[in-house]
């Protein structure tokens, strides 16, 4: 029994079934992940707003693309047009013709929810001018997208030779539309990788740091790569073969790609902290427990008795007596004197005035560096092993 229908066991090993359900099976678990880990961590923390609603809509229609991509492979996806079974043109066209505005639509989703995400994280700033450029795109994205849509479900006359090719009637030309929808797509990804680099480069953070943050939002720009190689197949489309193959799996590759790198600025601050409290844990259990061991950048060690209530310290070496003889109490603060709080400090400078943005502490969107306090007791009696942590 052959996986493609109506087909020969020849034409059914010719054909790349297995290699799109591979890739497309791969692809929709992985950014499920992704987007669910998102969901979660979000719903945990702050709870769902727009983006994560966003980001929601944006897998269904990934996932239902999926589907139909896999669905065209029992009608003869995979195969030049000249092997697919005539039986299947017309089961072929209508699974093909379901799936456009699923996909056409639905890679605008991440994209929207990526910009209302930039919304959210410089919420806290005065940044008025750049929250209105980032709403005008979201408008313009999501309506060049939903008029690509439209194009391609009305694309021929009558509506139904779309999915009836031997039907008379007449369609849009399919390389000037369909050069007309890349421009859009790859357009629209290009600015929404770019749009907040230039708030990025005035954080106040270390130019490590900095990197990172704008090598994530970059990553973005993987969707385009995808975009253009979807693009180049429309020559083979029209004057080759006619194989649709890469045409759809490429779009299966920028949808699910699309919706992971839109999760990735919340998770990865996740994994980093995560990396850095196992490496925090793996320093104390093999470090010597010394008095004068500074806990991370920017760190200090004292000595509870010795730190007083209006913050300044006391180089005494008297030590805590509630705890007994040959036992200190130490308190390890990344305290900043630069910092209004002492525990945050804004990593946002300047605004397009120049002025210092005016962060809002207590607001949970606005962008702060926080830093942690920690408590050791440490035994006279011993030099390492012997410290233990609260």
């Amino acid at each position: 029994m052959t996986w493609v229908d109506n087909a020969s066991e020849e034409i059914d090993q010719i054909s790349q079934w297995r290699l799109i359900i591979a890739v497309t099976v791969t692809l929709t678990v992985i950014s499920m992940t992704v987007v669910i880990m998102r969901l979660w961590i979000r719903g945990r923390t702050r709870g769902m707003a727009a983006d994560d609603w966003m980001a929601t809509l944006s897998l269904i229609f990934a996932i239902a693309y999926s589907i139909i991509c896999i669905l065209q492979t029992k009608y003869g996806l995979g195969l030049p047009i000249a092997l697919r079974p005539k039986e299947n043109l017309i089961p072929f066209t209508r699974v093909n013709y379901a799936g456009r505005p699923f996909y056409q639509l639905g890679i605008s989703f991440f994209k929207v929810a990526l910009l209302i995400s930039y919304l959210r994280l410089f919420e806290g700033t005065n940044q008025r001018l750049y929250r209105q450029i980032v709403w005008a795109t979201i408008v313009l994205i999501f309506l060049a997208h939903l008029g690509c849509t439209f194009a391609l479900v009305f694309a021929c006359n009558p509506v139904d030779k779309s999915w009836n090719p031997l039907k008379p009637g007449t369609c849009l030309a399919p390389g000037p539309s369909f050069t007309g929808y890349a421009v859009v797509t790859i357009v629209s990804d290009v600015v929404v990788a770019l749009i907040p680099i230039p708030v990025l480069l005035k954080l106040n953070v270390s130019r490590s740091k900095k990197a990172g943050l704008i090598g994530i939002f970059l990553l973005g720009l993987f969707t385009t790569i995808c975009s253009i190689m979807r693009y180049l197949q429309i020559d083979r489309i029209q004057f080759g073969d006619g194989n649709s193959t890469m045409l759809v799996l490429w779009g299966v590759i920028e949808f699910n790609v699309g919706n992971m790198v839109s999760s990735l600025p919340f998770l990865a601050p996740v994994f980093l902290r995560k990396a850095k409290e196992y490496r925090s844990k793996q320093s104390h259990g093999y470090g010597s427990g010394g008095r004068s061991r500074q806990n991370g950048k920017g760190s200090q060690l004292y000595k509870l008795s010795s730190l007083s209530k209006n913050g300044d310290t006391d180089v005494s070496t008297t030590g805590n007596s509630t705890r007994g003889k040959g036992t200190t109490a130490y308190a390890t603060t990344g305290f900043d004197k630069h910092s209004a709080s002492g525990s945050e400090e804004d990593i946002l400078k300047k605004g397009n005035t120049g002025d210092e943005l005016p962060i809002q502490h207590h607001d949970p969107n606005a962008i702060v560096k926080s830093v942690t306090y920690s408590v050791r007791v440490d035994d006279g009696t011993t030099s390492g092993e012997g410290s233990r942590y609260m």
